[in-house]
């Protein structure tokens, strides 16, 4: 890491801490950012001389380095979500080749990625990106406490641990999926997702924003009675109801593009010998899935079957 990149990273750092830190907490910023006393010493010194941080008894960055700390993150939050919408990379990807390119990517560049993107408010996370102008909006967070058997809808997941934000995202959880907690104690969380039973340690928790479903939306989500289409057994009929919000890029529009969409019905045409990919029938055609994109396509069995009984 040079030098610049360092700076940045720190200014990064102190704005996510707070916008100031005392010196004793230096050393451990240090660690964290991967460099030794004499680095920071270097990286706080050419911050003061830039204008960008004062440096007392404690840190505090200036209305100059916040600025450059916003357009740091607008940076690696635009690149993540176009990594998102328009790479194969896995999640737990995308944070660290974003911190690579936020560092590198000019600002033109920047402006016509989130062009292309729609000028999006938040990154796939749920982290809200600084607008051009460099204001942020709320990210959502909950202060009720999490109780059992009750729907809650994630708005945030953390992504800075890498091995807890790959954990999580291996459930398949993201921001607005929808979960039904049905068991919290000090050791674990178990909720129910996509027609699925999961548990998560409850460290993840520290990781994950939540805000609790009101009983008066549950019946305008008809995702929250949903189950993924690998459920779906030969001779059996559902209704699209929707894809999971953990579908994106160009796996989301070629499910789209084949049919998948809300309202459809869906049935099983054949499975292969070995039962991956499995020949589903939606909208007049049969169209090969495996498994791993199937379980992106949320279906409701009770939809087909009481149409059925009206008749």
């Amino acid at each position: 890491m040079d030098g610049k990149e360092l700076q940045e990273d720190f200014l990064k750092y102190i704005y996510e801490h707070g916008k100031e830190m005392t010196r004793q907490l230096v050393d451990e910023a240090a660690k964290d950012l991967g460099t030794n006393r004499e680095g920071m010493a270097n990286t706080v010194g050419a911050l003061v001389l830039a204008g960008e941080l004062t440096a007392n008894d404690t840190l505090v960055l200036t209305e100059k380095g916040c600025m450059h700390a916003l357009r740091l993150i607008r940076a690696h939050r635009i690149y993540e979500q176009y990594l998102a919408e328009h790479s194969g990379y896995a999640p737990s990807e995308w944070h660290e080749r974003a911190h690579r390119m936020e560092h590198r990517i000019t600002p033109d560049e920047q402006e016509r990625i989130a062009s292309l993107l729609g000028n999006p408010l938040f990154d796939p996370h749920g982290d809200p990106i600084p607008t051009p102008s460099l204001a942020v909006a709320d990210k959502g967070t909950c202060g009720e406490p999490i109780e059992a058997q009750s729907w809650w809808r994630i708005t945030h997941v953390e992504d800075d641990d890498k091995q807890l934000f790959t954990l999580i995202a291996e459930k398949g959880l993201t921001k607005d999926s929808l979960i039904f907690i049905t068991q919290i104690d000090n050791v674990a969380m178990m909720f129910d997702y996509e027609g699925e039973h999961f548990s998560l340690p409850i460290t993840a928790l520290e990781a994950i924003n939540m805000q609790p479903v009101a009983a008066a939306e549950l019946n305008d989500l008809p995702e929250t009675r949903a189950q993924r289409l690998t459920h779906l057994q030969a001779g059996e009929e559902a209704r699209i109801v929707g894809l999971s919000p953990a579908c994106r890029g160009a796996l989301r529009r070629r499910l789209l593009d084949l049919g998948f969409v809300k309202g459809s019905v869906v049935s099983i045409d054949m499975p292969s010998p070995m039962g991956n990919p499995i020949a589903y029938i939606v909208r007049g055609s049969a169209i090969a899935l495996r498994h791993e994109q199937a379980k992106y396509v949320l279906v409701r069995k009770d939809l087909v079957e009481s149409e059925e009984q009206q008749q």
